[in-house]
């Protein structure tokens, strides 16, 4: 059976697997109501409250915004689904599914990565029209749509194959869960809060600076572009899924 072949049918398992469990829906309907509720209140208060919209505003200034809520969403669940059948013990029939681990390792990235990215953006996307469609005056102009989407493709895939990287290392939901929030979260302010000249540019080097660079355009070094920030997001996605790649390949199911 060929490489292509073996990693179609693993990719179909993969899929499944993801919407085969509660968790899964539970999660991504959870994120849905909040994302889209937020997009509604956005719009709500800008119809009934046009004074306190800043000149120059569009709706997708509120796409950025929900853009971080969607992140730390989608990374669960990429972490979750990453590790469910490691907690089950179900890793053992997978393999037997799927005995080549490097084409078990492509299928589960590019899977969980691109299901949870449409997931993360295609929401985005709805409480954008949400807000624009309660108050139209905003505007929805097409190429700063381009733009801030794009941006937020890069932060959300990423922070989903960091998540499944660190998933596949620690091998624990919880643990991948606490390196995932605390790279993107956590670390980067308070390293940024450091006295010290170098905890700057240690912090625009984590991946959650880079992360709110691309969304609200602010760092914690001036110098920041957006090349340098995709660049960091990318490098820390890399090296997590090389991370848990190597795991997956070289270390024992059930250690």
């Amino acid at each position: 059976m060929s490489t292509a072949t073996v990693l179609a049918r693993a990719g179909r398992a993969e899929w499944a697997r993801i919407w085969s469990v509660r968790s899964s829906w539970v999660l991504v309907t959870c994120l849905s109501l909040f994302i889209l509720g937020i997009g509604v209140l956005a719009g709500l208060d800008a119809a009934n409250n046009p004074a306190s919209v800043p000149p120059g505003a569009s709706a997708w200034d509120g796409a950025r915004f929900t853009a971080m809520f969607a992140l730390f969403g989608t990374v669960a669940l990429a972490v979750m689904t990453s590790t469910a059948d490691h907690a089950t013990g179900a890793i053992v029939p997978t393999l037997q599914w799927t005995p080549r681990r490097s084409v078990l390792l492509a299928a589960r990235s590019g899977v969980v990565a691109l299901t949870v990215t449409l997931i993360g953006v295609g929401l985005v996307v709805g409480a954008t029209v949400a807000l624009w469609a309660l108050a139209p005056e905003v505007g929805l102009p097409m190429g700063d749509g381009l733009r801030s989407l794009g941006d937020i493709v890069v932060v959300i895939g990423s922070g989903a194959l960091l998540g499944i990287g660190l998933g596949l290392a620690t091998r624990s939901t919880a643990a991948a869960l606490v390196l995932s929030i605390a790279l993107l979260l956590v670390l980067p302010l308070l390293v940024a809060n450091l006295p010290f000249d170098w905890a700057t540019t240690v912090s625009s080097r984590l991946p959650g600076s880079s992360a709110l660079f691309l969304i609200f355009g602010e760092g914690p070094r001036d110098d920041m572009t957006v090349a340098t920030a995709r660049l960091t997001m990318a490098a820390w996605a890399a090296g997590a899924t090389a991370l848990g790649g190597w795991r997956l390949l070289r270390s024992d199911a059930g250690h």
